[in-house]
């Protein structure tokens, strides 16, 4: 009860010092966390974070292929299945279901390089959580790098109320991946708003956080700002926001920059996780790639981390295997059929097997402090 009111109080005080509400997670955890805070007198201005994680779901955690009017279908077996079973048959009158599946065959055949040694097609969906196993321990890795004082800050529609579900299995799948499978919660969640289509909401929603927090939440050693982000599998020279042509990452960069306290010392670094391409017929290919080798070494080197790959040495490096190697590595497993059709995150069947509940223990991320702003 007492948490209740406590929680309720603290909601009822930003709405009416006309502050921006931002969405917490539901649950005794939160309110017990602001209980207990309120009891010993830890209050959110005394809360120092070093780094910020700002980290999407689709795009970064697994591989989704855009396609253009249409939510982007993600690299499953599948969808896999689906486009190798279409590529051999007919070509259809609709053009542009016909690109959707030759682009598919584009990506399955993308070779990767910075060490990874395969096409696209290792990185396919898990059917409980469509994540990618291999991009989910890159993740962890990384904030495990940010180290205590590491705020985790969930920017995706998987924030939203109606894929609660869906945010439950990825915390689950973050934290078997962290040392001694550290139960894991994001510590916080973006403003919402119009952010699920495009760019300028995404930038947006993250300059808002960051011009909401503390000012006192500024360590004196300065804070370190990570954004993992695939921006709806779209080229950075065509993002625009606040009538502001961003045009670059450098760009979006410096809008993000301006969101915040120019007093304070940080450093701010965007992860663009995208790749695109043209095939050999002329076909645009653009996706969101997901944390590849190369996208985690940049994360990596920023949050001053290591590449294992950038650390060999050149006679170590392995060359570029030939074209007529690819089919023999990157095998994929394809369901029996072709009947079902590309699904889109969350558009699939439900799974069977259900999330285990968690036990909130130790977070990878401050828990909840940064839920409430200034």
């Amino acid at each position: 009860i007492l948490a209740q009111a406590i929680f309720s109080r603290a909601i009822f005080a930003q709405a009416a010092a006309g502050k921006p509400l931002v969405e917490f997670p539901p649950g005794p955890p939160v309110m017990l966390s602001l209980a207990l805070t309120k009891l010993f007198g830890r209050t959110v201005e005394n809360e120092l974070v070093d780094t910020v994680i700002f980290i999407d779901v689709d795009g970064v955690l697994n591989v989704g292929i855009r396609d253009r009017g249409n939510s982007p279908p993600l690299l499953s077996p599948t969808n896999i299945n689906y486009a190798k079973c279409k590529s051999q048959g007919p070509r259809e009158a609709n053009g542009q279901q016909h690109d959707i599946v030759d682009r598919f065959m584009a990506v399955i055949d993308r070779e990767l390089g910075h060490g990874e040694n395969g096409t696209y097609s290792k990185f396919t969906t898990d059917a409980t959580t469509d994540l990618s196993d291999i991009f989910t321990e890159r993740l962890a890795s990384l904030i495990s790098m940010g180290g205590e004082r590491c705020l985790t800050v969930l920017t995706s529609t998987w924030r939203h109320k109606d894929q609660r579900h869906r945010l439950r299995r990825l915390e689950d799948a973050l934290s078997k991946h962290l040392p001694e499978h550290a139960p894991f919660a994001f510590g916080a969640f973006t403003p919402p708003g119009d952010d699920s289509s495009h760019p300028r909401g995404r930038l947006r929603a993250i300059g808002d956080f960051l011009a909401g927090l503390s000012s006192k939440c500024y360590p004196p050693t300065g804070m370190r700002i990570l954004v993992l982000d695939d921006f709806f599998a779209t080229a950075a020279s065509t993002w625009l926001v606040d009538d502001l042509d961003a045009g670059s990452i450098e760009g979006a960069e410096e809008y993000l920059r301006s969101r915040l306290p120019q007093s304070k010392d940080f450093a701010l670094k965007i992860v663009h996780t995208y790749d695109s391409w043209l095939t050999p017929n002329g076909l645009s290919v653009e996706v969101g790639a997901g944390l590849t080798m190369e996208h985690y070494c940049h994360a990596a080197e920023f949050l001053g981390g290591g590449c294992s790959f950038c650390e060999r040495p050149p006679e170590e490096v392995p060359q570029k295997r030939s074209v007529a190697t690819k089919a023999k590595k990157g095998k994929v497993r394809f369901a029996k059929n072709c009947e079902e059709t590309p699904s889109a995150p969350g558009g699939k069947a439900k799974a069977t097997a259900q999330a285990k509940p968690r036990e909130r223990g130790r977070s990878y991320s401050l828990p909840w402090f940064a839920k409430i702003v200034n």
